[in-house]
Parts: C-alpha cells; sequence; structure tokens
C-alpha cells in the first residue's frame, strides 16, 4: 500500500522532531574535531564562495621616545583577503512502504521505522564531514596499489605518504571515481566488498585502473573531484603551497616536521620543537593535539614512568573529554584521537586559528515545507540532509604538525 497523505505529514512531523529533539542532542564521540571551532563570521558570501579577511603579519612600530621626540612611526601589520569555495554535502534516506506500515499496525508509531533510518543516515552523515575535516581537498580518500581487474588493493588513505592501509574510508555500496595523477577519469565503479585486513576492495564494473590511481568519492553523474572537498588539516596545515588564495611566504605557512617518509618514533622533544616554533612565528600556544589512538599509545608508553600525559581532568567544547593531555612550559595541551585522522601524524593546533563555514547546519531539506516526499513509482518516501560548509583558516602559522612518526596498529580488521 503506497502512503497516504495522513502517513506523510506524520513521517514529516516525525522526522523534524526526530532531529532536532533527539539526534542534534547527542555527543558523537566520533566526531569531536567539528565542536571546536568557532562559526565563521565577518564574511562575505558572494553566491560562490567565502571572501573574509587574515591577518599574515604582527605590525611594528613600538619604541622608546626622550623628552620632546618623535613617537615611533605607525606601521601596519600584513592582511591579505582569503577565498574558499562551498562544499555541498549530502546524505540521502529512503523508508520502504511496508516497513512504515508494519511499525505503524505493530508499535503503535511510524517512530521505529524512521529512528532506526535516521540514526544510520545521519552517523553516515557525521563521519563524511568528519573526513573531510583532514582531507587534502584534493578528492583522494585512497591510492591504488596492485590492480587485478575488480580487485583493487588499496594504500595511501587521504593519497599522503604513510596515511593509512587505503580502505579506512570506504564502504560496501560506495559509489567511486578513479583518475590517474594527472587527472584523466576512469571507468566509475561501485563497491560490492571491503577487506580492510588486505586494504582490498571489489568493486563492479572493472575500472580499468592502473597503479598510482586515486580514488574519488561519487554519486550517478558527479565525484567529489569536480564538486571539490572541505579545506582538511592536511591541505591547511603545510608549509608549502598557495592556499585560500595567499602564498605560503613569510610567515603564512604552518609549522611541519618531517622525516622524508621514513618511519621514526615520536618523540618529546619533536613534540616541544613545533610548540615552541608555532609560539616563536604566531605568538600563538596550540590548544589541541589530535592524532589517532596508535600514537597516543606510542607516546604513553614513552613516558609512562614520567606520567607525562595526564588523564581526563579537562573538558571541551561539547562535553568531549581529551584521552590525555601534552605537558609544556606554557601549561598543558589537551589530546583527542580521531580515527578518520591519517596515519602517523600528530596535528598541533589553534584552535582560534579556524572557522567552520557552515551557510545552513545540518539540516533536512525542506523548501517545499516536507522532509519527506513520494518517491515517484515506488511504494517509499525518501529525503535528505544537506550541509553548505568549509573549514576556513584565518590563522595558518598557529598550527603545526609532526609527520613520519610510528604508531600502534590500531584499524579496521575485516
Amino acid at each position: 500500500m503506497a502512503v497516504t497523505p495522513t502517513t506523510l505529514t506524520e513521517l514529516n512531523d516525525l522526522g523534524k522532531d526526530y532531529f532536532s529533539n533527539v539526534y542534534v542532542q547527542l555527543i558523537n564521540p566520533e566526531t569531536p574535531l567539528k565542536a571546536q571551532f568557532a562559526k565563521l563570521e565577518n564574511a562575505q558570501y558572494t553566491g560562490r564562495k567565502w571572501i573574509f579577511g587574515v591577518q599574515t603579519r604582527i605590525g611594528g612600530g613600538a619604541a622608546n621616545a626622550g623628552a620632546n621626540k618623535s613617537l615611533p612611526a605607525a606601521a601596519a601589520g600584513g592582511y591579505d583577503q582569503g577565498e574558499a569555495g562551498v562544499v555541498r554535502t549530502y546524505t540521502r534516506m529512503a523508508l520502504d512502504g511496508l516497513a512504515i506500515e508494519v511499525t505503524k499496525k505493530q508499535a503503535g508509531s511510524y517512530r521505529p521505522a524512521l529512528s532506526e533510518t535516521m540514526k544510520d543516515r545521519l552517523q553516515a552523515h557525521d563521519l563524511e564531514v568528519n573526513r573531510q575535516f583532514f582531507c587534502n581537498g584534493d578528492a583522494q580518500v585512497a591510492v591504488l596499489l596492485t590492480d587485478s581487474n575488480t580487485s583493487q588493493v588499496l594504500t595511501k588513505d587521504y593519497g599522503v605518504t604513510n596515511g593509512g592501509l587505503g580502505s579506512r574510508h570506504i564502504y560496501v555500496g560506495d559509489v567511486l571515481q578513479p583518475y590517474s595523477q594527472a587527472f584523466v577519469a576512469r571507468t566509475k565503479c561501485t563497491v560490492t566488498d571491503v577487506d580492510h585486513s588486505t586494504a582490498t576492495i571489489t568493486v563492479t564494473p572493472d575500472p580499468v585502473t592502473t597503479a598510482g590511481d586515486f580514488f574519488a568519492r561519487a554519486t550517478s553523474d558527479t565525484d567529489n573531484y569536480i564538486a571539490g572537498e572541505a579545506n582538511g588539516l592536511l591541505a591547511s596545515v603545510k608549509d608549502s603551497v598557495t592556499f585560500e588564495t595567499i602564498p605560503a611566504t613569510g610567515p603564512w605557512k604552518s609549522t611541519r616536521l618531517h622525516n622524508s617518509g621514513t618511519l621514526r618514533d615520536i618523540a618529546d622533544s619533536l613534540v616541544m620543537q613545533v610548540i615552541e616554533q608555532i609560539r616563536a612565528v604566531s605568538r600563538q600556544t596550540p590548544d589541541l593535539a589530535v592524532c589517532r589512538p596508535g600514537l597516543v599509545l606510542r607516546y604513553s608508553e614513552l613516558f609512562l614512568p614520567l606520567r607525562r600525559i595526564d588523564g581526563q581532568d579537562m573538558q571541551l567544547k561539547a562535553g568531549y573529554k581529551p584521552v590525555s593531555q601534552i605537558m609544556h612550559a606554557g601549561g598543558a595541551i589537551p589530546v583527542v584521537t580521531d580515527n578518520d585522522c591519517p596515519n602517523g601524524r600528530l596535528f598541533l593546533l589553534n584552535t582560534g586559528a579556524f572557522r567552520l563555514a557552515d551557510l545552513v547546519g545540518s539540516d533536512w531539506a525542506d523548501m517545499d515545507g516536507a522532509t519527506f516526499d513520494r518517491v515517484t513509482d515506488k511504494d517509499s518516501i525518501e529525503g535528505y540532509i544537506r550541509k553548505y560548509w568549509n573549514l576556513i583558516t584565518v590563522q595558518r602559522n598557529a598550527n603545526g604538525v609532526i609527520e613520519d612518526l610510528n604508531e600502534a596498529a590500531i584499524d579496521k580488521a575485516v
């Protein structure tokens, strides 16, 4: 039986009620990073991109002067205009007519069918947004290591050296668009199986790829390379390349310590060096460290006798608690672990250096007043969550990263 107008009205109301009164009140422990950034304000949105001002250099002009002597000359700091595009993230959900009617008859409400579907889709929405907080802005989810027709062995999460096995952010049912490193499109494919223990995905049809190609998330008629991804930490926390239309010259770049791709153990001297370098160039002290759980384990093992990493006596925004703290001369920096973070990296961030540009927040697309609509010629209804956003960096030199770090093996197994 197809849904009736009464059913559709009730489900529209339930959908909005569940999202606003249930889901947005929950704290998702898998996505702590997005809760730490302030909203972007005092920026102009042109309809296609955000335009905002950033200070790239501190002003001067301070000096002593004797009696009846000239005051120091005024010296303005360095300012520039940054630009960032808009990322459109969608999560679609549908309810089968049979499931709707059965739950209504058995439970007296459509809520059981709706809440189960929404919980699943909204979690997927959060995880995709969280993944893009770390991405390089180039749509690379993974790089192809070995091509065996419909069996694809992956490497390099986010397409970066030592970033991970490669399959971490790929799920059964995903549509992927392969590209060569010269951005030549291969054959689009759908994932039918994922084996994380071997970083192997099975796809259909044969994407006709070659080693070194990268995969981007896709839909039936576009993909993340064309649509664009957010300016995540891998794009922002660098010591090179133009970012947000501002060249990485002078102080407009982050502190980066690397070992040219060769893994090494984390050391207190490396961490302190980055912290102090950030303070030297930006006059700011990092207030958040982000890494994968395996790196915290390595660091805590290193200083276990000294208890240099403390526990949970600090609380972050939205109720999150750090797993540990890094002690330094300026105080303590809370550490949060995130499974979406690329391997082998410790990001040391100043949360005030970022702004979350979000036009409408994550919310239902209900331009006609309806959350759900009938699917043409189908015994079902569907709706989708939308988010128009990007991560803006307003002080790039207030952040740093240590790369090429050994960490304990913690990852998906199957």
